[in-house]
Parts: C-alpha cells; structure tokens; sequence
C-alpha cells in the first residue's frame, strides 16, 4: 500500500469531516455515555482518537473471503483513525447461533459490523440496553448519515423503532438496477418471428408468448420452446402482477401493498383474481413454462444456456443466456411495465435500497462517540469508494484522464471480484455503507452501464416499494407470528392451484372465505397500524 496515497486519503478524510461537522447542530443525548466526549477523542479531526483503542466486533464473513484482519479495509481505516478491531467472523451457516449465544452468555462485542441482526434483535436488545441508542450520537458526530437521513426521510423511518430509537444503521443504495428485477426476452426469438418491440401490455405479451410457441424461433426443428419462464412463480408474479396494478414482492411484507395510505392484502383484491385468470391461460396453452412450480433455479438455468426460452425474469440477460460479450447481451431487451385491461397505470415494485441491521454498538463499548465517527464514515462518497472498491490505484482505478470511468483492479491469477474480496468485506457480507450514484454510475462496464439506464429510463419512474419497512409492537408481533405463515402458506398453494387449473375461478368465493375466517381482517389492520406509525 503506498505511503502517499494513505496521506491524501487523509487529508481528504479530514477535510470532509470538519466540512461536515461543522455544519451539524447539537442535540441532547440519547444516552449516558454521549454526555461529554472523552479527551481521547476528535470530534472534528483525524485521527479519530489519538491515543490507538482496541475494539471488538463481530460479523458474518463469507467464504470466498480472507480473514478480515488481512483486508486492506481495516488496515487503512486503523491507519486513518487510531482504531484497531479484534475479529469474530463466524461463517453465515453458523453465524445466527454464534450470535444468539453471544447475546445470551452475555460474551457480545463492542460493535457489530455486517452483524445481521434481525428485527427482533434490534427491539429486544435495544429494549434491553444492550444495543445502545444511535440518533443522539448520530445528531452529534456523524453528519454523513444525518445528511443521508435528511435526503432520504423514509430510510429514518424505516430504521426508529417503535420506542423512537435507532439501535441499528442500514446499508443504503442508490444504484437502480439492484433493486428491480426485470423480465428479459431473447432478442434473437424477437427477431425470428418478426417482434420489433417488445410488450407494453399483458395482451400483447399473450401474442409475443404465441409467436414464441408457434414459430420455433430456435430455429432447431424441435416444439423446446419455452415462452415464458423464471426460476419459480415468485419471480414470474413480480411482472404480471405489476400489469394488473400491484407492487407485490417475494420479499418481506410482499403480500401487502399500501394503495391511497390504505394496506390490502393482495391475495384477495380483484386484481389479483384477473392475474390469477390470466395466468392460468398463459399455463392451459404452455405459454408459461409449466414447471414453474417444481423446477430448480439449476434446471432453469439448463434451458435457458440451451436457448429454450423465450422471456425470463432474473437480474440481467448474461445471467440465464450464453453470450460472450456485451454487445451480445445488450441485444436482448427488458420488457418495460406493462398494463393490462384491468389496470391502466404502470406500476412496478421497487426491493428496497435498505438493508437494515448492518451495524450496532453495546453498552460494552466504552468508545461510542469515537466508534459513531468510524463507521460514518462509509456513508461519505470517499468512505463508500475505500469500502466498496478498495483503496485508489490498489483496489480501483479511474480509466480516462477525466476522471469521468473506473475500473476495478484485478489481482494477478484473480478476478476482479475474487481480489475485492481480499480487500473488504462489502464483497460478500453487508455492511452499513451508502451507495451513491455519484461515483457508483461512473464504472467502466458497459453491460452495468445499460443495466442502470435501462432501469433509470424505463422503471424507477413507476417503481416504488409495495409497502415500507416497519418495526411493530411486542403484542402486534406475536400477532403476526400466529397469522404470517399459515396465511401466507395457503395463499401460495391456492395460487399454484388455480393457475395449473386444479382449482377453477369459479372458486374464488370460497377462496376468500377461507382467507376471513384465517382472521385476514386482523392481519391486514396491524399492517395499517405499523404504517400509519411509519407515516407520521
């Protein structure tokens, strides 16, 4: 590591900070331990402390990762800083029950960074005192995040507890494509059968779907095709259920969406009886691939490497398709959101940029002022770069004089991605970090290039989260617990059932019934509360 590239990183670093800080506004403190700050440290100034600390932390490490003590991260944040960290990185398989051990014998670090923590971790060890409380402190030392949270409220929101604490910070980003998984088409079928753009509404996916049936767009002599596909029916809902005018998700609270402040359960709206019906059309004439509800993302993957597949849904074309180059990939079209003659307004749900439960310190961490101004800083421009990408020159580097490209630097015998991971754990695990556009958009790849505009042009206009992360009360949980699974169970076994055609529409009544006597009403109403409390 060059000796003059740690001076510019420093002098940048203290530059920002006492930009930065000297334009944040104090407020009284959350807790104790924020009363006074300690005269080994610089609230305005790097090195953080002066005198070298030692602090423990833990976090889950993945394995395509070096020891943590040995990337390059760490080593230039104790050189910029004066804070030195002991490491335990249980592996992901094991690292849930390392945890919980650690809380319950009450051998816990001082920080946990990457640390996974749950929801119920926040609330309940929070609740308890032994993850401290984080807005005062941020208040006082840590304006990147507070300039984060004043451009981004929601994200504020999504991180206070329902006691008004913030006990955990999030990984943030802003990069569009990462959040929005599309419905690709294989440009060379389009051209087969003579499509010239691709599907603006559900009917006209019917007649592309048809075509791709019908006229061996492969090209083998073979009846392969496979119209329609994903590697499950939650992939596949994502799109088609947009057309009929809902932001369902596979992720958290994917079943729930808020339309006019109001929370419905989609699984019983109108909409979705129509997705339902035109779903089933689409499975009845082997439009969509009809071992949606059995395959293997390893089986699915086969068909499309073996060109059998028509329009796909997953995360970018080269995923599922064999193409060499980015000319190759940059052929195949995303179908932008679609309507349907139910629903005339595009819409589109958005997986949120928010990963919360990144970071967290206890009450065994006798540096919490020092320990706040550390990790702010991954949520500057220059701290996201050193831990995303590495150091400049070592991990990255800018590829015109400009300075307008860049470009990750890859180890000799490694690639790029195997030589960040010896780096920084951001490659991996997640960390608290807040990804910009300002320098993220800026990488030299052209397929990551076309990924976000075609996701900047075509749906972050429309795209919103169905409904926002919310924390809940102990009774509201416990509820929630009771109703979650056998709800969410029986509406995915109806939903394979009618669009296979063993259970027809005619059904439906019955269907919703059923949902009324699961006490779908209660359900739906501590939704409704949890986001009229995330609202004000």
């Amino acid at each position: 590591m060059k000796r003059s590239i740690a001076i510019g990183l420093t002098a940048i670093l203290a530059s920002m900070s006492l930009a930065a800080c000297s334009s944040s506004k104090e407020a009284e403190p959350a807790s104790t331990a924020e009363a006074a700050a300690p005269a080994n440290f610089n609230a305005q100034k790097f090195p953080i402390v002066n005198e070298k600390i030692t602090l423990k932390l833990m976090g889950v490490k993945a394995p395509t990762q070096t020891p943590w003590d040995q990337m390059d991260l760490f080593k230039e944040m104790e050189r910029l800083t004066n804070i030195h960290f002991e490491f335990d990185t249980p592996p992901a398989q094991g690292y849930q029950e390392r945890k919980n051990l650690a809380f319950a014998s009450g051998e816990y670090p001082d920080v946990f960074f990457a640390g996974g923590l749950s929801v119920a971790d926040e609330t309940n060890y929070g609740q308890q005192g032994i993850l401290i409380p984080l807005e005062g402190l941020i208040e006082k030392y840590a304006p990147n995040i507070k300039a984060m949270f004043e451009k981004y409220p929601e994200i504020k929101k999504s991180v206070t507890t329902t006691d008004g604490h913030i006990y955990a910070l999030p990984q943030v980003t802003e990069l569009a494509h990462n959040v929005i998984k599309k419905t690709w088409i294989n440009g060379s079928w389009m051209e087969a059968v003579g499509i010239a753009k691709p599907p603006e509404s559900t009917e006209e996916l019917y007649t592309m779907l048809q075509a791709f049936k019908e006229k061996d767009p492969n090209k083998n002599g073979k009846a392969d095709e496979v119209p329609f596909s994903g590697a499950g029916i939650n992939d596949v809902r994502i799109p088609i259920l947009a057309a009929f005018g809902y932001r369902n998700n596979p992720g958290i609270n994917g079943w729930v969406n808020v339309i006019n402040d109001k929370a419905v359960f989609v699984g019983k709206e109108e909409g979705y009886k129509q997705y339902l019906i035109y779903m089933n059309k689409l499975f009845k004439e082997k439009l969509l691939d009809n071992e949606i509800f059995s395959q293997t993302s390893q089986q699915f993957t086969a068909k499309g490497k073996a060109n059998t597949i028509g329009a796909f849904v997953v995360s970018a074309p080269q995923s599922l398709l064999d193409v060499k180059t980015p000319e190759e990939t940059m052929k195949h079209p995303p179908i932008p959101p679609m309507v349907s003659s139910f629903n005339k307004d595009k819409v589109y749900p958005l997986e949120s940029g928010t990963r919360r439960g990144t970071f967290a310190i206890t009450n065994k961490n006798k540096y919490p002022e020092a320990t706040i101004r550390w990790v702010d800083y991954f949520y500057s421009t220059e701290g996201s770069t050193l831990l995303n990408s590495g150091i400049e020159g070592v991990g990255w580097k800018w590829t015109d004089a400009e300075k307008t490209k860049w470009a990750r630097i890859a180890a000799e015998g490694k690639t790029a991605e195997e030589t960040r991971a010896t780096m920084t754990p951001e490659s991996g695990s997640t960390p608290p970090i807040y990804k910009e556009k300002s320098f993220h958009y800026k990488i030299d790849d052209p397929v990551v290039q076309w990924l976000h505009k075609v996701s900047e042009e075509q749906y972050m206009k429309v795209a919103k989260e169905g409904y926002p992360l919310v924390y809940y009360t102990d009774e509201e949980q416990k509820a929630l617990n009771s109703l979650t699974n056998d709800i969410n169970t029986y509406v995915l076994q109806m939903e394979a059932k009618f669009i296979m055609g063993a259970e027809p529409i005619s059904g439906w009544d019955a269907y919703v019934s059923t949902l009324n006597k699961m006490n779908i009403d209660q359900f739906i109403d501590i939704y409704q509360k949890a986001y009229d409390r995330w609202k004000k």
